[in-house]
């Protein structure tokens, strides 16, 4: 199964999603401000899929699992929590919408030099796909 196929296959569907190909990459660009990119790329041990700056390692046998995690992404149920400081953004933690609430799933964060500057926080969520 070749993964790019499959998500520019099941993308068909939602015209208005703007795609993005390079060799081993593959992205859903994000179509407002409040969206974020979401992205899934493959090398000879792995896919990746991310969000943004957040990303989630896959196993080559966890194909389906990947797929799935890209459409989420795209989804209602999904948003990301993002954390600033001086206007850089430094971590990401992705939610899941579950029983009425938001449930903090993962966390990708990156050292920010600027830590006794005030943080600020912000949701970012595409909803192109109903679940």
């Amino acid at each position: 199964m070749n993964p790019f196929h499959e998500i520019k296959t099941k993308l068909e569907k939602y015209p208005d999603v703007t795609i993005e190909e390079k060799e081993s990459h593959i992205c859903a660009l994000a179509e407002t401000e409040d969206g974020f990119d979401v992205w899934f790329t493959e090398d000879e041990r792995e896919y990746t899929v991310g969000f943004s700056c957040w990303h989630e390692h896959f196993d080559k046998n966890e194909l389906e699992e990947a797929l799935n995690c890209f459409a989420w992404g795209l989804s209602e149920v999904c948003r990301l929590k993002v954390y600033s400081r001086a206007g850089s953004e430094y971590k990401w933690i992705v939610q899941s919408f579950e029983a009425d609430h938001w449930v903090n799933f993962s966390t990708t964060s990156l050292f920010n030099f600027s830590f006794w500057k005030k943080t600020g926080i912000t949701y970012k969520k595409n909803g192109l796909i109903e679940t």
